[in-house]
């Protein structure tokens, strides 16, 4: 919990929110406006600032990305972004996003630049992935930031996938309360 704190205060994060982080996220939330429903644009914004903050903490000096720290910058951090919102629609919307024809492939091809099929690949190879879905999500972003596919480790998996699923879990309830509130 103080490291929490400690991370959410420290300088280093108040810089890379302010020159990678949040236009990073300004650029995929200007799609997300343009293409999404009211609904989705709710949905979308919780998930793109759960990643957000997840990955400002992964990329410090104490998280699983923090050798490619020095490395990050808007572009890349938006590409990682993009990578995050795809494992975490997949994550939330599990069965609607399984579906060829639902309305999320389109959107998050136009949130993340990608092609529709592109999307289908992507959570495709989510749902088949020899290692753990989470080792898939941690070596697009490795890849995003530039860095090498990293060779598997079952260690760095595991802290990964707790990090992550520990820090964005803590959004569900806000999530399933937007997704229970009528449409306006």
């Amino acid at each position: 919990m103080l490291s929490a704190i400690l991370n959410l205060l420290s300088p280093a994060r108040r810089r890379f929110m302010r020159e990678c982080g949040k236009p990073a996220a300004a650029r995929l939330r200007e799609r997300l406006l343009e293409a999404g429903s009211q609904r989705a644009i709710a949905f979308f914004s919780i998930l793109l600032d759960a990643n957000l903050e997840f990955l400002a903490f992964a990329l410090s000096p104490q998280g699983p990305l923090a050798s490619l720290g020095k490395q990050a910058n808007s572009d890349a951090v938006e590409a990682c972004l993009a990578a995050m919102l795809l494992f975490s629609v997949h994550l939330f919307a599990r069965e609607e996003f399984a579906n060829n024809e639902s309305e999320l492939i389109p959107l998050m091809a136009a949130i993340a630049r990608l092609t529709p099929m592109k999307v289908m690949l992507r959570r495709d190879s989510l749902r088949k992935a020899p290692r753990s879905e989470e080792w898939m999500l941690y070596t697009w972003m490795v890849e995003a930031l530039g860095g090498q596919k990293p060779a598997y480790d079952g260690e760095l998996e595991r802290r990964f996938s707790y990090n992550y699923l520990a820090y964005i879990g803590q959004y569900r309830s806000i999530i399933e309360r937007e997704a229970a509130r009528p449409e306006e």
